[in-house]
């Protein structure tokens, strides 16, 4: 069964602690794929990701993430 998770705004270091990568690792991650955040709004001078930007880096990369 799929559902819909409900993503939510949140900081880089927020998203990377819930991640378990390091903030230098989450940096490596969106410069590769810069180009296809932009699409969707991404703006690398903000700190804040949106939850459109949050639900895109989980598909990409296969982060499972549970509610709490």
């Amino acid at each position: 069964m799929i559902r819909k998770l409900g993503y939510m705004s949140m900081s880089k270091k927020e998203f990377a602690n819930m991640v378990g990568i390091s903030i230098r690792t989450l940096n490596r991650w969106i410069k590769r794929i810069e180009t296809d955040l932009y699409e969707i709004g991404y703006d690398k001078n903000s700190h804040i990701l949106s939850p459109k930007i949050v639900e895109f880096l989980c598909m990409k990369f296969v982060v499972l993430h549970e509610k709490e």
